[in-house]
């Protein structure tokens, strides 16, 4: 969830108290795992590795806390030889917390051949329930899990009727919308709503639809959620989600406003704009959320409003510098609304906060033209723009966003020798994409030349742009760069020309893509052979191997002696403290990764460089730009810990590509569960974690490792 890609741009508002660890699991009675089990099977995991039938040999162990561990490792590592044995799990076993997680496995490694089995299960509970064999926990794993394998278009055949049976079956798991819900229940409810979700069916719109009648405020919000993720006409759920604008929890209200946007139907805009003066600050940014995708000129006047009552909150020097707090963090929300509704009757407000220098502010006034655009700046630079690399990437997103010729000389200016000893690093990827964007002259040229930049991020963008412009000139850059990032001390820029080569379907691509089957780096020999089987080269999954993870048996003994202490972090921060508990046992090299970063000093003075209001704020990028790290790469611990408000998730752009950067929730999240490792929660300090701001500093991360909790 790195800033490059998603990563995380979606939001959803499901509010959990801080403080209470939101896992509702079973707790196991009688003895634990056995130390040194215990620590082989982290081993095997960490170096994604089932070590012939070592790992799917422990699925009999005798005992179920030891079946239920090895499962979530073999679903961790991905590596679909383990499918059968998993599937065998699931059928056979008769311990109901290692069939709900040899489910859980089994939806983490997407693998189709496991949809048959899964859909029995819950197909026999359709029968009334005297007669439901499966308990509410394995059936909530089942939805789960088939939610996740559906929704990664691994079907063999008629895909989309299949995909809406096992939507209709999952649906049918929702109960009446007044029942009064067990704990294990309302974990069925949750789960279920979040695999129509994923699923994307029509079919889903009227069930979800009928649990924004729950009873249960957090199942209404999860609702709402899901039918503003739905990518379907939620057309016939409009009305229900215009009456939960009026609802007595803010983040029903908030999810309700979410969706209606998603719905672009324009019932929803006086109801929205109603929402503006809601006493939630979460709510307030949903609904301009949601009105800028509207895109309806009545909302205008009412966002300039709020705007100006945002402004009058700051002193005289707002606009001289950037932003520094959490209302400022919402106004951005109101410039991008208004850019995307582009109405004349904003200009006034937005010149007046033009002075602000992100690039919400750069790209809303694009919208409005070439001449709006340029009438501060003219042809020429922004001042100072050699000591502020955030000032120039915000200014040349606008660049990009005009279209404009004028936009074309002055990203031709920033790229020209005279000034590239000028232009910062950090900013010259957003200079290259807008420079793609503009479809500059001599753009090949341009790309081949960065291929040599020493920032191993800039080669990386270079090459990515490079992938939409195959000839053979091109070609034979990107395979002297990669041969060139042999060394880099990261694999961004190997992996950027990989993709770029692979685009490319002559002989010496497919061998340049086939070198980097022996390199060193795990992910590199994964994404090679991913691109060749895209390429029709042939499967080579074989050459994939094992993570050499630079450890050994002391290393993961040292782990799992950790595992029953309790660890919390005290991150200090220029708005204040948050203290967190880090979940050993859920993802034990993760927080020994976390650890090890804060008892060395790796996070002081780095700043949260992502925030997104209603969503997460994201930190420990030394960097500053979301593409920094700590010079390695730790395997994805994903677990069944849900995202609530609060939670701690470990970043990535991909699977096992996690490091130093760390996302907390500001809402509860469920899309992310299942694919993002959560290693910790807020226990205090979440009124901080609200009034963070982008730029605001990380002066130290404190440790504290208690005596064993037994």
């Amino acid at each position: 969830m790195k800033t490059s890609s998603l990563k995380l741009i979606c939001l959803s508002l499901i509010v959990f108290t801080v403080g209470v660890t939101a896992d509702e699991r079973p707790k196991r009675a009688g003895a634990a795992i056995p130390p040194e089990i215990h620590a082989r099977i982290i081993q095997l995991e960490d170096e994604r590795n089932l070590n012939g039938g070592e790992l799917t040999g422990l699925l009999k162990h005798a005992s179920s806390a030891v079946r239920e561990r090895a499962a979530l490792a073999i679903g961790r590592i991905g590596d679909k030889r383990g499918a059968d044995a998993l599937i065998e799990l699931f059928n056979q076993d008769r311990d109901i917390n290692v069939r709900a997680m040899a489910a859980f496995a089994l939806g983490e490694m997407e693998d189709a051949k496991a949809t048959s089995p899964l859909s029995s299960a819950i197909s026999s509970a359709l029968a009334p329930p005297h007669k439901r064999d499966e308990p509410p926990l394995v059936r909530a794993r089942v939805c789960e899990a088939l939610g996740k394998i559906l929704s990664a278009g691994r079907r063999l055949s008629t895909p989309d009727l299949g995909i809406v049976r096992d939507a209709d079956e999952i649906a049918k798991q929702l109960p009446a919308p007044r029942a009064r819900l067990s704990a294990d229940e309302k974990l069925l409810t949750t789960l279920a709503i979040s695999a129509l979700m994923r699923l994307q069916a029509s079919v889903s719109v009227g069930p979800l639809a009928g649990q924004l009648k729950s009873t249960d405020a957090d199942v209404r919000a999860q609702a709402a959620n899901a039918l503003a993720r739905l990518r379907q006409s939620i057309e016939g759920a409009v009305p229900a989600l215009i009456e939960a604008l009026n609802d007595g929890d803010a983040d029903v209200r908030a999810n309700a406003a979410r969706a209606l946007g998603a719905s672009k139907d324009a019932r929803a805009v006086e109801p929205l704009v109603g929402l503006l003066g809601d006493k939630s600050d979460r709510v307030q940014v949903n609904a301009v959320r949601a009105l800028a995708a509207l895109n309806d000129r009545r909302a205008v006047e009412p966002l300039v409003a709020l705007g100006e009552k945002l402004l009058e909150r700051h002193d005289d020097n707002f606009g001289k510098r950037r932003v520094t707090d959490a209302t400022a963090t919402a106004l951005l929300e109101i410039i991008t609304a208004l850019g995307a509704i582009k109405d004349e009757r904003a200009l006034p407000f937005l010149r007046r906060v033009r002075w602000i220098g992100e690039a919400e502010v750069e790209a809303a006034m694009a919208r409005f033209g070439e001449k709006e655009f340029f009438a501060v700046w003219g042809d020429d630079l922004p001042p100072g723009f050699e000591k502020d690399w955030r000032r120039v990437a915000a200014f040349t997103q606008g660049l990009a966003e005009t279209g404009a010729p004028r936009a074309q000389a002055v990203i031709l200016k920033l790229l020209d020798p005279s000034y590239r000893n000028r232009v910062p690093a950090l900013a010259l990827p957003g200079v290259l994409r807008a420079a793609a964007k503009l479809k500059v002259e001599n753009l090949s040229r341009i790309l081949r030349e960065q291929l040599l930049h020493p920032d191993l991020i800039v080669r990386s963008t270079a090459a990515s742009l490079l992938a939409d412009l195959p000839d053979d000139e091109n070609l034979a850059a990107l395979i002297d760069a990669l041969a060139r990032a042999k060394n880099d001390p990261a694999n961004d820029a190997k992996l950027g020309a990989l993709t770029a080569v692979s685009k490319h379907k002559k002989s010496e691509a497919v061998e340049a893509v086939k070198s980097a089957l022996a390199d060193r780096d795990h992910l590199v020999r994964r994404h090679a052979v991913d691109l060749l089987g895209q390429m029709g080269a042939g499967d080579f999954s074989d050459r994939i191997g094992v993570v050499q993870t630079g450890h050994g048996k002391a290393f993961y003994q040292l782990i799992a002696a950790r595992l029953d202490k309790k660890v919390t972090a005290t991150i200090h921060t220029t708005k204040g403290r948050i203290r967190i508990e880090l979940f050993t046992q859920d993802a034990p090299i993760t927080v020994d990764s976390f650890v090890t970063l804060a008892r060395k000093g790796f996070f002081n003075g780095v700043t949260f460089h992502r925030v997104v209001p209603n969503f997460v704020i994201q930190g420990g990028d030394p960097r500053g730009d979301g593409e920094g790290g700590p010079g390695y790469q730790i395997r994805c611990e994903v677990n069944t810990r849900p995202y609530v408000r609060g939670a701690v998730g470990m970043a990535l752009s991909g699977k096992d590509t996690g490091g130093s950067q760390f996302f907390i929730t500001h809402s509860p999240q469920p899309h992310l569960d299942g694919g993002y490792a959560v290693f910790g929660q807020v226990i205090s300090g979440m009124e901080v974690v609200d009034r963070i701001s982008r730029g605001d500093v990380i002066r130290m991360v404190e440790i504290f490792e208690g005596r064993r909790l037994h």
